[in-house]
């Protein structure tokens, strides 16, 4: 028998995205500090190197660590058990490849809006701008409260998407019967 709680699949996406704006809070510092993110911010000697694949590999982390809380946010037994979202997401993806693959396809679109909401903001609020070097210095100065604009609306909507993918797959669980199985779609 599946026990059913009242809860709104709105509040479980609401509450899980707000766990993830916390639990996220290093990519958060990391998009914060433009020497690790823009080129143009460190001159010569930047660490955009070093910042952008750690970013693409926080943001990657994210997405199997927010199915997991969703399932520790949110269970419900049989089809969406309590930390055991990263398993039903495997089984998911399985039984129900097209519908699964659908969700990682809303993911990546998501994605895509965080770096187009990021370009949007930079385009209304430039963040760097060019001045003449001084002692060899960066040819590039940031302003900051333009830079971080945009890094914290493209974290919200990274977070957002994460929260989104992992709603998605218990929305998909509770619908085809989940961990228990089910001939759903």
């Amino acid at each position: 028998m599946t026990t059913r709680t009242p809860t709104s699949r709105a509040a479980v996406l609401l509450r899980l995205w707000a766990l993830l704006l916390v639990v996220a809070v290093p990519l958060a510092a990391l998009m914060l500090t433009p020497t690790l993110m823009r080129s143009r911010a460190g001159g010569a000697s930047g660490l955009s190197w070093v910042g952008i694949p750690v970013f693409v590999l926080l943001c990657l982390a994210l997405v199997p660590l927010s199915v997991s809380l969703a399932s520790r946010v949110a269970p419900l037994e049989p089809d969406w058990p309590a930390g055991g979202g990263r398993r039903v997401s495997a089984d998911l993806r399985r039984r129900h490849p097209r519908a699964w693959w659908r969700r990682l396809g809303e993911l990546v679109g998501l994605l895509v809006v965080s770096q187009l909401a990021g370009g949007a903001v930079a385009a209304v609020l430039p963040y760097a701008y060019r001045v003449p070097a001084r002692d060899g210095g960066s040819a590039w100065a940031i302003d900051y409260p333009a830079y971080a604009t945009q890094a914290v609306v493209m974290y919200l909507v990274i977070c957002f998407a994460a929260a989104w993918f992992a709603h998605r797959l218990r929305s998909l669980a509770l619908d085809t019967g989940g961990a228990a199985g089910g001939d759903g779609q």
